[in-house]
């Protein structure tokens, strides 16, 4: 029964994920989640409690602060953070960096050849 509420309560943050504005990818080998552009705020990012899978996160262009960024913490398969024109400050980035050594903080445009995962266009 364990089991089936997990996997209850992630459905629910990906429903919630998409109601949002949030776009992305859920398969068993790859969790990217994009809220580039989108009106999330800082206590909206509390879903990861359920949603832990994650790999790539698109926060950029949104209003998340460093409260936001703290919510971060519960999710252990992090690899990428994109927070280019975001509301948290140096200071709090380099903190979350020195916690998480193993999660690419990106914090500038993607670069002008880079390719969007959601569209396959150019950004």
């Amino acid at each position: 029964m364990h089991g089936s509420d997990n996997r209850e309560k992630a459905q629910a943050a990906w429903d919630r994920i998409q109601a949002l504005g949030g776009e992305g990818v859920w398969e068993r080998e790859d969790v990217v989640v994009s809220f580039s552009n989108t009106k999330i705020t800082d206590g909206d990012l509390i879903l990861f409690r359920d949603f832990p899978f994650v790999q790539i996160l698109d926060l950029s262009d949104t209003k998340i602060t460093d409260e936001g960024l703290a919510h971060l913490d519960q999710l252990p398969a992090l690899k990428v953070l994109i927070v280019a024109n975001s509301g948290i400050s140096e200071k709090a980035l380099n903190e979350y960096q020195n916690a998480h050594p193993s999660v690419k903080v990106t914090t500038g445009p993607p670069p002008k050849s880079a390719i969007n995962p959601f569209t396959g266009k150019p950004f």
